[in-house]
């Protein structure tokens, strides 16, 4: 699979303060009545006629190993809810891919992507891209990741030719390592915030729909909480937003209720 066959593949969390005394018997009061209630996520991942509504597998050339000694091994989802596998093989790769996925000029977002290239002895071998993304602009760029402490000199030179080949292939339009080092935590923080948010809310996504379009200038997302009138589920609806390109932040921050934001399309 090369990476523009992949890029066209079809897409896509109050203290109650318990006393001591009676904190065990609370608790267990809270359990046995939560055993009783029906779960809230079964009821979000069905459709109106209460067909369940599964997310799509990985569309990944090599599935990681389910678990490792050396390495954490994990997915998470991309792409509108629920969403489609991506399998992470490491924290760093976790890290990038919360950060790819959220990227404004994101559209595809794959993993394991397989490259055939040749080495200098003439073998032909099978390079896997951590990440290949399509970009809004059409633009196919493949990403290895590694952390900076592991980027030797024989990897270097390794990865730039793959990376010619992948360029002059067609492959991909260019190729990029992603380290340790390069990790924004401001835009790793606002893309695990807007991830954890994903979840649609109908009722709390219209009215917040609603209040940005009525929106003029800046406003802060407390404000615009206030006008949608729905507490923290309307702060929750407007961070998905925020994921979704619809509300744009004034500055690089991490994302409060003082942050202040502007509909996009719009001059803040």
């Amino acid at each position: 699979m090369t990476m523009r066959a992949a890029a066209r593949r079809p897409a896509f969390a109050g203290c109650s303060c318990l006393s001591c005394v009676d904190g065990p018997a609370i608790l267990l009061a809270q359990f046995r009545a939560r055993a009783d209630t029906p779960c809230r996520e079964t009821e979000m991942l069905e459709d109106k006629d209460g067909f369940a509504i599964l997310h799509e597998p990985s569309v990944g050339d090599r599935r990681p190993a389910t678990a490792s000694k050396g390495h954490c091994t994990g997915h998470i989802m991309v792409g509108p809810w629920p969403g489609r596998v991506l399998n992470i093989e490491s924290h760093l790769e976790q890290s990038w891919a919360y950060c790819l996925n959220t990227h404004p000029m994101t559209r595809t977002l794959c993993e394991q992507v397989s490259f055939r290239w040749q080495a200098t002895s003439g073998k032909w071998l099978a390079h896997y891209f951590d990440f290949c993304v399509e970009q809004l602009d059409g633009l196919h760029i493949a990403y290895s990741v590694k952390p900076e402490a592991r980027v030797t000199a024989k990897f270097e030179a390794e990865i730039a030719a793959i990376a010619r080949q992948a360029i002059d292939t067609g492959f991909a339009d260019d190729v990029r390592l992603l380290m340790d080092t390069n990790l924004d935590q401001v835009e790793l923080s606002n893309a695990k915030l807007t991830y954890s948010m994903r979840k649609p809310d109908p009722e709390a996504d219209n009215a917040a729909a609603e209040a940005i379009f009525q929106m003029t200038g800046v406003v802060t997302l407390a404000e615009l909480t206030s006008r949608i009138g729905q507490g923290a589920r309307g702060y929750r609806a407007l961070i998905r937003n925020i994921g979704q390109g619809c509300l744009r932040l004034t500055r690089h921050e991490l994302i409060t209720h003082s942050t202040e934001v502007f509909r996009t399309g719009v001059a803040a």
